[in-house]
């Protein structure tokens, strides 16, 4: 006849509550329950807690209604012929008190996160990029948890563990809000993710405004700026290669991880009906995998004439070396254009070891990443242009993102709606 026991195993304030289920003289099965007990109010003759206050009342009154419960299903499962061991044990306790399983429930925000980046990885369409800006989070929050001392389940995060965890990105990991905000809307996509598979999700984060990752510090070239640089004459071979590739991307508008991996290979012709031919580029993004079609303006034309058709040459064999060459070389060729103008950026701070705001010569702010942003800021506006047109070649997909990424306001876009209402009353006074 299978029996319960309970025990302790130490003498302490904290003493955990052993127990033992005998199901025969050498099938003894043994594990600990978790629930806690002072060693002095203990009985060693009853083997349950004494009877001295309400609280031990209490806990010998579930000690007893665990006992009947597992004998219950050692009846149930004996006769079933399941395997009956230690594992069987702590399952059934497990169960009985709706404990998680830390290393595979998914109702665990961070075994979620892992599960959900394990999803993107199997497809295809999901860059390496997507891939390890989840991993950034993953470690993040990983770091956050354990100041914390606490493993979040899904539901358990709410608009203050939100704030909270920016908070802690931007103090303890000095990083710049508009990046601690990126972490947000990324961690709040993987918990609306849980949300349609069917977990229960707080409350809070429906409303929760993350902020915008939108800088007011949106540094760019103007087209008399690109004019200037066009201008310049180096003996310098590298700084020469530079100035083209730069012309040519704020003409492009992509990444230096696409725009220096442009090849005549990529370039075709194509006739409209009324017998014109146009040049195209067409390339997908490494970054989002997005397929686009870019028409080949003069300024493009004439530099691949000067390398006989080709692109120029780059800077080493290795990508990374070749981006980082290439923001090295950029910000000479800016200075030697006179590109002094005295704005506002991002630089990092080499005794801080962070990146800090601070007013410096624009040239000292150019970095490859000028170019997407100087083709989308000086075509946006041009009445010859659309918003959709300049996002199929930048590769934004909502005009909101667009917009967001060339830090155009609500009062640009008064401004401008109010010079249309001008023209069109002009319009009206001319023909009146």
């Amino acid at each position: 006849m299978a029996t319960i026991r309970y025990y302790l195993r130490t003498k302490s304030a904290n003493s955990k509550i052993q127990i033992q289920l005998s199901i025969s003289r050498d099938l003894k099965l043994r594990t600990s329950t978790d629930l806690v007990i002072n060693h002095s109010d203990w009985s060693s003759d009853t083997n349950f807690p004494k009877q001295n206050n309400p609280e031990n009342k209490m806990l010998t009154r579930q000690l007893r209604e665990l006992s009947n419960h597992l004998l219950n299903e050692y009846n149930s499962d004996f006769t079933s012929g399941v395997i009956l061991n230690t594992d069987w044990l702590k399952e059934k306790l497990n169960k009985y008190f709706k404990r998680i399983d830390e290393k595979v429930d998914d109702s665990i925000f961070l075994n979620y996160l892992v599960n959900f980046i394990d999803f993107k990885k199997s497809i295809s369409s999901y860059t390496d990029c997507t891939i390890r800006k989840y991993n950034n989070l993953k470690d993040r929050f990983t770091e956050y948890q354990k100041k914390k001392k606490k493993n979040y389940l899904i539901k358990d995060i709410s608009g203050k563990v939100l704030i909270d965890f920016k908070n802690y990105l931007i103090v303890d990991c000095s990083l710049m809000e508009t990046t601690a905000t990126r972490f947000i809307k990324n961690l709040k996509t993987v918990i609306f993710d849980s949300r349609n598979n069917g977990k229960n999700i707080h409350h809070q984060i429906a409303g929760f405004y993350t902020g915008t990752t939108n800088s007011e510090h949106k540094v760019f070239l103007s087209l008399d700026e690109i004019e200037k640089l066009k201008q310049i004459i180096t003996l310098n071979k590298d700084w020469d290669i530079a100035k083209d590739w730069l012309v040519l991307g704020c003409y492009l508008g992509q990444r230096a991880s696409d725009l220096l991996r442009m090849n005549k290979r990529m370039i075709y012709t194509k006739t409209d009906a009324d017998g014109n031919s146009f040049r195209f580029i067409e390339i997908t993004q490494q970054k989002t995998g997005e397929n686009v079609v870019i028409p080949l303006h003069d300024e493009v034309e004439s530099i691949l004439e000067k390398y006989e058709g080709n692109f120029p040459p780059t800077f080493a064999s290795n990508p990374d070396s070749n981006s980082v060459l290439f923001n090295r070389h950029i910000k000479k060729v800016c200075e030697l254009a006179g590109i002094h103008e005295m704005v506002k950026g991002k630089v990092y701070n080499e005794d801080t070891k962070k990146n800090e705001i601070v007013e410096t010569e624009k040239c000292n702010l150019v970095s490859s990443h000028i170019c997407r942003r100087s083709f989308a800021t000086n075509f946006y506006g041009n009445k010859m242009f659309t918003t959709p047109q300049l996002m199929a070649i930048t590769g934004h997909k909502s005009e909101a993102q667009f917009l967001n990424y060339i830090g155009k306001t609500a009062d640009d876009w008064a401004m401008q709606t109010a010079r249309t209402f001008k023209e069109l009353s002009e319009k009206k006074i001319k023909t009146s």
